[in-house]
């Protein structure tokens, strides 16, 4: 399992690791030996760009939160938890992932000697089983990204199930990344090499991506979710822009800019 899952993570890792703006990407992707030497190639820098702005939708939220606590779901070999507490000493953030992850992360957190502040938990949870949430003494704040893809409509509906019963016991709200839209991999020369069309059909990803926008508010709405703000891109801060149009040329710029959104964050309350 956990090489099923590690293929995962550093598939996203060789993006992820080419920005200069993730926390730690660059440590955990050494640690997996992925090259960090980024391939000058303009489909590469599209996806750079996309994860790079995915992690910061869920920053720009988690620095207005006004709760005291924090709940990452599906963390995977992101460690923004450890980077958060370093600054925010009052505020507990639990980093949350299957057992099989959280053993790996705990390896990786020993092997760079670092001493993980306090308010730092790196805790097992399975999203779709409520038992395996934590206990909280306040409201709190749940995040994620890359979670409700890999789930099919059932899943997803289980697992908003739990996240809106937690809220409701503790209070709180949930941001999540994970609001895809279904849409061809290659439409603007960003999969060149059919990777990423062959990890999506691999992982069955693609059935599980919304119709459009107003189909996947519909769906939170009927779980008990209501949008309160949707993240507005912050282009100027995202390192891999400028490479972005190195490698570009103007007409695979021009197709990047007419292609549309295929992908939002949401901050949402539960309702109902």
């Amino acid at each position: 399992m956990l090489e099923e899952i590690t293929d995962t993570a550093c598939e996203l890792l060789r993006f992820k690791s080419a920005a200069d703006t993730i926390p730690y990407a660059k440590e955990v992707a050494q640690y997996f030996g992925i090259g960090v030497e980024p391939p000058q190639d303009f489909g590469f820098w599209v996806s750079v760009v996309h994860f790079e702005m995915r992690y910061r939708s869920l920053t720009y939220f988690l620095e207005r939160t006004t709760t005291s606590n924090v709940l990452e779901i599906s963390s995977g070999f992101s460690y923004r938890g450890l980077d958060f507490c370093q600054t925010n000493p009052a505020m507990r953030y639990v980093d949350t992932d299957l057992e099989v992850i959280v053993h790996k992360k705990k390896e990786i957190l020993d092997t760079w000697r670092i001493n993980a502040p306090v308010n730092f938990e790196i805790q097992s949870l399975d999203v779709r089983d409520f038992d395996t949430y934590p206990m909280m003494d306040g409201p709190v704040t749940i995040l994620n990204e890359g979670l409700l893809l890999y789930f099919d409509k059932d899943e997803q509906e289980r697992i908003l199930k739990n996240i809106h019963r937690f809220l409701c016991t503790y209070g709180g709200t949930w941001i999540t990344a994970d609001i895809y839209l279904k849409h061809e991999t290659d439409r603007v020369g960003s999969d060149g090499d059919k990777k990423w069309d062959a990890f999506f059909r691999k992982k069955g990803v693609k059935q599980h991506l919304f119709e459009s926008f107003e189909q996947a508010e519909q769906f939170f709405s009927a779980n008990g979710f209501e949008v309160i703000e949707r993240y507005v891109p912050e282009f100027e801060r995202y390192s891999g822009v400028a490479r972005l149009f190195e490698h570009g040329t103007a007409l695979q710029l021009e197709a990047l800019r007419n292609k549309g959104k295929v992908q939002e964050t949401w901050h949402l309350k539960p309702i109902g």
